[in-house]
């Protein structure tokens, strides 16, 4: 690949190419800041699409190798057969995506062995040196996609490489590897399987010196609970660190009257009088699949409140608990979240007005009201605005509902003492913590800085 291009990939997909950007030492862009949305929706997909073709393109190329991570448990499935008139069907051996356990009415021509879960996937970019032996696994965070539209590997590589970060890493010679999940919804025990999984992989791997593992939100959890059960177990060889970047420990705050009022709009939009009309199942569509997201087993893990997860989230607590915290590699938490200042709103409760208009409206009453909760929205912390976000969704759908947003609703998302799973002593080393408050999953330079250089000290 064109080392030129190479170099310029952050700031093409940035959009702009501004001659004042200013790298340091570690070829980090100083001040550069980005904040990786929880959000992908088909917009984003084709927003990153649309960008730069060959700077896109390049890093796609750049990638070295992309690894499908399974259980070593198979079950068996019919990837050829014949139906008995002559036609042959068949699924290839190596497709991911066969689920097919017996075959149909015929005659099976060729068993094989498959994995019995698929965990996801690694994308491996090598550094300039293309030796894979210093890795450094990011675990990604939790992306809400309604329409189940794909992250790819490219948007999750420029989500971290805005400050110039992953490049940085790879011209001082780690190897990046972004592990996605294939089912992000199936809890956090379950993609902790995966990380797990790669791990052991990278500790085979002969010419692999060296692990470290950054976890992002979600992701965070999840490479603790994987790490911890394998220091548990036959113990951490070859792993130099773990970071955990605003992971929601003790869980996030995602306001319980967002998913109280979906549920509402969506019994009011599924009426009788706008009847079959396109506009009127896609917005039923549309609204379901919000709904459906924040009633999955990850969401009642993660989620401070959820409507139906209380015992989910509760068993969650108690495994990592009983599971403790890595405690044989160095550990650095990174919070977005301050020390101990507010998000600096009224401590009085604010109010987003949804209002149904008539065409669409099924008896009740056709005003809808989304109260903020100040006792957790305020604390200090990581923060998100899912009632504009939640705005945001409703309006983009085809259908006569209007959002009317009360100023200043951004509320903590992953507050500090939970990024720190309750206690600074739960890490090796804390990072310094921002002056104010960030957004969460904000990427500074400062914590680019930091990783760069916690890693340079931590690595063998």
């Amino acid at each position: 690949m064109n080392r030129k291009l190479f170099s310029l990939i952050p700031l093409l997909l940035c959009g702009t190419l501004q001659a004042e950007s200013v790298k340091d030492e570690y070829g980090l862009i100083i001040d550069a800041q980005n904040t990786i949305s929880l959000f992908s929706t088909e917009k984003d997909a084709a927003k990153f699409n649309s960008k730069i073709p060959q700077a896109r393109n390049a890093i796609a190329s750049s990638s070295s190798a992309k690894w499908y991570i399974n259980s070593a448990e198979t079950r068996r499935i019919c990837v050829e057969w014949d139906y008995g008139d002559g036609g042959i069907k068949s699924v290839k051996k190596d497709d991911n995506k066969a689920t097919i356990q017996a075959p149909p009415p015929g005659r099976c021509l060729e068993w094989a062995d498959v994995p019995t879960e698929r965990y996801g996937t690694a994308a491996v970019y090598q550094s300039n040196d293309n030796v894979l032996n210093k890795a450094v696994v990011v675990v990604q965070p939790y992306i809400v996609s309604v329409t189940d539209s794909t992250y790819s590997d490219a948007q999750f590589y420029s989500d971290i490489n805005q400050s110039g970060l992953a490049a940085s890493l790879r011209s001082a010679g780690y190897d990046v590897i972004l592990y996605r999940y294939l089912n992000t919804d199936a809890g956090v025990a379950f993609n902790a399987k995966g990380v797990k999984a790669l791990m052991k992989k990278l500790e085979e791997m002969p010419n692999v010196t060296s692990t470290s593992v950054i976890g992002l939100s979600m992701g965070g959890v999840v490479a603790r609970y994987a790490l911890k059960e394998l220091e548990n177990g036959t113990g951490l060889h070859k792993v130099a660190g773990f970071v955990s970047f605003d992971a929601p420990h003790l869980g996030a705050n995602l306001p319980s009257s967002i998913t109280d009022n979906i549920s509402r709009l969506l019994s009011k939009v599924d009426s009788s009088l706008c009847g079959l009309s396109s506009a009127c199942r896609e917005a039923r569509t549309k609204l379901r699949a919000v709904l459906s997201k924040m009633q999955t087993k990850t969401y009642n893990e993660l989620i401070i409140g959820s409507p139906s997860g209380s015992s989910d989230r509760y068993a969650l607590l108690n495994k990592l608990s009983s599971l403790g915290h890595v405690n044989t590699v160095p550990t650095l938490a990174i919070t977005n979240g301050t020390k101990n200042t507010s998000q600096g709103y009224p401590n009085q409760t604010l109010v987003t007005h949804y209002k149904l208009h008539r065409k669409w409206y099924n008896g009740g009453s056709k005003y809808f009201k989304v109260y903020t909760n100040p006792s957790m929205d305020n604390q200090s912390g990581g923060y998100a605005n899912f009632y504009q976000v939640l705005s945001d969704l409703i309006k983009e759908q085809p259908h006569p509902i209007t959002p009317y947003v009360t100023s200043g609703q951004r509320h903590s998302f992953v507050s500090t003492q939970s990024a720190l799973a309750g206690s600074e002593s739960n890490f090796t080393e804390v990072a310094a913590y921002p002056s104010s408050n960030e957004q969460h999953m904000t990427i500074t330079y400062s914590k680019a800085l930091k990783l760069r250089q916690w890693l340079d000290s931590n690595h063998f």
